[in-house]
């Protein structure tokens, strides 16, 4: 087993009392690529609180064997959680292969949060001051799960209850992102007259932070 995954890396967890797998990619790799002495960072920072994490798509389909499938179909697309490769990660799992990261698809989890005084939307590098005053009007959690919710999350998408063992919050997992909650999101970029179709590399490229920076070898 690889000791560890680099962002590309596809893997394999094996659902916690049970011997079946199910598949992801990392995306991008918080402490490796970001906190680097080549990126600028300031104090108050969106990738503070995910410092210990990696970006995630986890892939439709629950198997027998942890033999990567031919064909992958996207189950769950940007989703922090804390490393699959650290010791904490109760879960077996296995690197199975590699998949070059398409940058301009990249998409990162959306929170409302309070941060540089004011609540802001934040999304990866960006940040927008609304006008909002008060944080408990959005049930947007600024956090992290575990590998084993994430797990545990993706079999309850495929209708599979009878395969979650151990932690699992539904609810919670969905708070993690705005993206999550349409109606409100919309209302959010509408406020800040901001584009909600436009990708975050778009988004990005035009207000200075060139994802591409992250993933040049």
């Amino acid at each position: 087993m690889s000791k560890k995954l680099n962002q590309g890396d596809l893997f394999y967890l094996q659902l916690e009392e049970s011997d079946k797998f199910i598949f992801g990619q990392i995306l991008f790799d918080v402490e490796k690529q970001y906190f680097t002495p080549s990126i600028e960072q300031d104090d108050e920072l969106y990738f503070d609180v995910y410092e210990e994490c990696q970006l995630i798509r986890m892939y439709k389909g629950i198997y027998d064997k942890p033999d990567l499938p031919e064909h992958l179909e996207t189950l769950i697309d940007g989703v922090f959680t804390y490393r699959i490769d650290s010791k904490a990660n109760r879960l077996k799992w296995g690197k199975t292969g590699h998949l070059t990261v398409d940058h301009q698809s990249v998409e990162f989890p959306e929170i409302i949060g309070d941060a540089y005084g004011s609540i802001q939307l934040l999304r990866g590098e960006l940040h927008f001051k609304t006008q909002y005053k008060d944080i408990n009007d959005f049930e947007i959690n600024w956090s992290a799960e575990y590998p084993e919710v994430l797990a545990n999350e993706c079999v309850h998408l495929q209708g599979r209850e009878d395969l979650i063992a151990g932690e699992h919050y539904s609810d919670s997992f969905k708070e993690m992102d705005l993206r999550n909650f349409p109606e409100l999101r919309d209302k959010v970029y509408k406020d800040l007259n901001l584009d909600s179709n436009k990708s975050y590399y778009e988004l990005s490229k035009e207000m200075g932070f060139d994802l591409a920076r992250f993933y040049e070898q």
